[in-house]
């Protein structure tokens, strides 16, 4: 008599689910693998039980997390606080392609983008162009 149904093939990847059966073949439950948790979870709805549950059950402190997990954490934050910062009137400042000294920064603001120039001994700011 078979319990239950391995859906870990190749039809069913990237997920490994399986479906308990009864002795009739109907199904009772699913298994589903806490490491499949991160693929399964945008489809879930965040305010049923379930998604709690599964949530609850794969927490990982921050602090026990691998650099990569961390960094993963962190951006999606980041962007949200830069977000809300633009939005302040704030900007956000970066070096990309343009900045081809060790001085050259890009300052974003919701409306503008500008290339300035920092003096480090100094801290001030000179426009170098506009870029938007």
């Amino acid at each position: 008599m078979r319990n239950s149904v391995n859906l870990n093939v190749p039809d069913f990847q990237p997920l490994a689910l399986s479906i308990y059966v009864d002795a009739m073949e109907t199904p009772q439950g699913v298994l589903v693998l806490l490491s499949d948790w991160p693929k399964l979870k945008s489809a879930i709805d965040p305010n049923s039980p379930f998604y709690k549950l599964m949530a609850k059950l794969t927490f990982v402190p921050f602090h026990e997390r691998t650099l990569q997990e961390k960094s993963e954490f962190l951006d999606a934050r980041i962007r949200e606080v830069e977000k809300a910062n633009l939005e302040k009137g704030s900007f956000i400042t970066y070096q990309n392609e343009l900045c081809t000294s060790p001085d050259l920064f890009v300052n974003e603001y919701s409306d503008r983008r500008e290339l300035v120039s920092v003096d480090a001994k100094t801290g001030i700011i000179k426009v170098i162009a506009k870029l938007d």
